[in-house]
């Protein structure tokens, strides 16, 4: 090899390649000292105001659907013509007293029409507030604020007129096959004597189905309130079928139809309050007697 010196004159760098390389190094450099850590800071800023704005506005939307469910009032309940339906105009006249009254205090009621016992369970487990039309018993006010009186009920029973049926006291039923109702409170003695097998009480769920059972002669009789019965039997069945059945005179028992709040439910009490005390405003401005009188004659039908 010839060491004139020409390979190392030719492999040193000239001025123009010198200021190149020390851009590149520069550059380098600066991206991994200062520019880097600057777009990492950048995007954590960015991830951070991004989740703060979503946890922003799911809390807005929290206090938003809190602040509505706070305003309505969700009442289970189910198909008792005439004093409750889904087809009536408002529900019927005593939804319609319910959501009168409720509303005065910027409450709007929702109605749910569920099998009676699902809808009582769901009351007591939390996913509605309240129920209606019920009567109250003992063993339900364990459980349940019952309101004030809405209106009385009459419980009769029902049979075919070609079942020669008279009684005076519960011991005469005694044999009987007696249709009832899932969930449905007859009177302390009626449910002591079910209890004890005194007689045959064949439940099912829906108050239609023991019309039915009734009227093929399965069973003997089927108390029911008499204006909620014939309402339904005019519904049921065609006349002629209709015909068929009757009631017995003599009540089973006469007692009051409430709205019933949970126990379990810390703001049970005070809609409980609200609504006697707007029952009251009703009874004596005579708007309460008017609606009651309506239900009566039909007129939701």
């Amino acid at each position: 090899m010839h060491c004139d010196g020409s390979v190392f004159e030719n492999a040193k760098p000239k001025g123009g390649d010198l200021t190149r390389l020390f851009v590149r190094v520069n550059r380098k450099w600066l991206f991994s000292r200062l520019v880097g850590p600057l777009l990492v800071c950048i995007l954590f800023c960015w991830q951070t105001a991004v989740a703060e704005d979503a946890d922003l506005r799911s809390a807005t939307l929290q206090r938003t659907a809190s602040s509505s469910d706070a305003n309505v009032l969700k009442i289970a309940t189910g198909e008792w013509v005439p004093y409750v339906s889904e087809s009536y105009l408002g529900h019927g006249a005593i939804a319609q007293i319910i959501t009168r009254i409720f509303s005065t205090h910027g409450i709007r009621v929702q109605y749910r029409y569920l099998p009676w016992p699902r809808g009582y369970q769901m009351v007591l487990d939390g996913e509605f507030h309240a129920t209606m039309p019920y009567y109250c018993s003992p063993e339900r006010e364990k459980l349940y604020f019952c309101s004030d009186p809405i209106m009385d009920g009459k419980q009769v029973f029902f049979h075919r007129k070609d079942f020669d049926f008279d009684w005076k006291q519960l011991r005469d039923l005694e044999g009987l096959n007696i249709g009832a109702t899932l969930g449905y409170y007859y009177g302390e003695m009626f449910e002591q004597y079910e209890a004890d097998g005194f007689f045959k009480v064949h439940r099912v769920a829906r108050d239609e189905s023991n019309f039915f059972v009734l009227i093929k002669g399965r069973t003997h009789v089927f108390p029911q309130d008499l204006q909620v019965g014939y309402s339904m039997i005019r519904k049921l069945f065609p006349p002629e079928d209709a015909a068929l059945l009757t009631h017995h005179p003599k009540p089973l028992h006469s007692n009051p139809l409430h709205l019933i709040f949970p126990r379990n439910n810390p703001n049970s009490e005070r809609w409980l309050q609200w609504f006697n005390e707007g029952l009251q405003q009703l009874k004596d401005s005579g708007e309460l007697t008017a609606q009651l009188e309506a239900l009566r004659r039909g007129d939701y039908e």
